[in-house]
């Protein structure tokens, strides 16, 4: 078991828990869950694309892992990074952003164990921007789960 197989998973369980929040596409359609990207958004090519078009996401993003010793598996810091659009003059943008992170923390928080292989810690924190980003609203939030490592091997010798 691997980070990447764990952030494969994450990506899976985010879009499976939100696809039922409702927002809106920049195209203004109507849109049903989010996409989830591994690490980052697609890169987008100057004057042919533009960002937008991957409204509402949730990026997963593994940040760093570290391990004690050699009983101790690694702990896997995963962000994610939650993005929407909503035109709507009232600004209210921030509250998918919060049923974003509440489903996903929620989620990880009654149910610690995904795919029989990785456990979530309890530690968890979530952030929404400073600034006005109007008609984008982002938010993000931090887990660290517990991924199995390969025990030491005694060397074998003829």
């Amino acid at each position: 078991m691997t980070a990447l197989e764990l952030q494969d998973d994450l990506v899976k369980e985010v879009e499976r828990i939100l696809k039922d929040v409702r927002t809106r596409k920049v195209s203004g359609e109507e849109a049903s869950g989010v996409t989830g990207y591994r690490q980052a958004l697609p890169e987008v090519i100057e004057d042919e694309e533009d960002s937008s078009q991957f409204f509402p996401y949730c990026i997963v993003r593994l940040n760093d892992a570290g391990t004690e010793d050699d009983n101790d598996p690694w702990h896997v810091r995963v962000n994610f990074f939650f993005g929407v659009y909503d035109d709507n003059r009232k600004s209210n943008g921030h509250q998918h952003i919060m049923v974003m992170i509440q489903r996903v923390a929620d989620r990880f928080a009654a149910e610690p164990l995904l795919n029989k292989k990785f456990r979530a810690q309890q530690k968890m924190e979530w952030a929404l921007p400073d600034e006005n980003t109007y008609p984008y609203y982002f938010g993000g939030l931090e887990i660290a789960f517990s991924v199995p490592k390969i025990g030491r091997r005694e060397p074998k010798y003829d």
